[in-house]
């Protein structure tokens, strides 16, 4: 088949049948496979517990056109995450060599191949569900590769496009399923300061890198221990945001998990100031990493009274 040797021609150039698996393995980790996955299970289950106004999730579930949102999705954060690579080639090395050493597996002309090929894709079938659909992924793809090839080197600026560009594909599904209350606005923004700490630690983690690509984040300019004191205040400011979902809003069974994730944050923060290694401030970030995944398989928890 013409379209098979293509695809091996340009992507799976090895001879050997292990050299087209170590290909496939490079694209997983150039794509980030596993934040895929999470992506999907994401936007289904905030979809059926959050934005949909339909009684039953099996309805939600069936709805085509929200499978094709998923689909634009995670074809458009695919190609992201291949530009932002591309862009972070040098800084990755320091940062994360074994990572990066294994997607030099596919050359830079067949990064670009997919990017371009996801982006074009994903446009197509958000078109194919409404107009506003494509609006909202051709904004989210210009602010992308903006973020990748210019913003991301800035001071707060780099932080603040991070972690809204994290939190902007659930965004599409607000898009079409036209659901914006302020309780949706709260839930998302506890889950934009959970996503803002990430990026913060990640950001400590990646100082080695940052300083000899002259990225100006906010460890390489102020140093460690005021970038440990804002991730402080912004823990702070998820107490303060839970309070006023407990307060106003009914959280069902999802209280169980906000309540365990401030009691995590607690220990989180005093671990962070006694932290200053590499590995354990890694281990920090797989945590909140953690938090975040199980924030988003408690959702169901949105719709079980206690």
């Amino acid at each position: 088949m013409a379209w098979k040797s293509f695809i091996l021609s340009n992507f799976f150039v090895l001879p050997s049948q292990n050299g087209v698996y170590l290909k496939l393995i490079s694209l997983l980790s150039l794509v980030r496979g596993q934040n895929l996955a999470v992506l999907v299970i994401a936007q289904l289950l905030s979809s059926a517990f959050i934005f949909s106004t339909q009684a039953s999730p099996r309805v939600t579930f069936l709805d085509v056109n929200l499978w094709l949102i998923v689909l634009a999705t995670v074809l458009s954060v695919a190609a992201g995450y291949i530009i932002n690579a591309f862009f972070d080639q040098e800084k990755d090395l320091i940062n994360r060599p074994q990572k990066t050493l294994l997607e030099q597996n596919i050359s830079e002309r067949s990064k670009l191949i997919g990017y371009f090929t996801f982006n074009g894709v994903a446009l197509l079938v958000a078109s194919s569900v409404s107009q506003k659909s494509a609006l909202f992924f051709c904004a989210y793809i210009v602010s992308m590769a903006l973020y990748s090839g210019f913003l991301k080197r800035y001071l707060f600026v780099g932080n603040l496009a991070s972690a809204a560009l994290t939190v902007l594909p659930f965004f599409a599904i607000t898009v079409y399923f036209k659901n914006f209350t302020m309780e949706i606005f709260t839930l998302a923004s506890y889950l934009l300061l959970l996503i803002s700490i990430k990026e913060l630690v990640k950001d400590l983690c990646n100082i080695r890198g940052d300083l000899s690509n002259n990225y100006k984040t906010i460890p390489t300019v102020y140093g460690e221990v005021q970038v440990k004191g804002l991730i402080s205040l912004l823990v702070c400011f998820c107490f303060g945001v839970f309070f006023l979902l407990h307060f106003f809003f009914s959280l069902q069974g999802m209280l169980y998990y906000f309540i365990a994730s401030l009691v995590f944050l607690v220990f989180f923060t005093i671990l962070l100031w006694r932290f200053s290694k590499t590995n354990q401030l890694i281990f920090l970030l797989f945590g909140i990493k953690a938090l975040i995944l199980l924030g988003i398989i408690c959702l169901p928890l949105l719709k079980i009274p206690i």
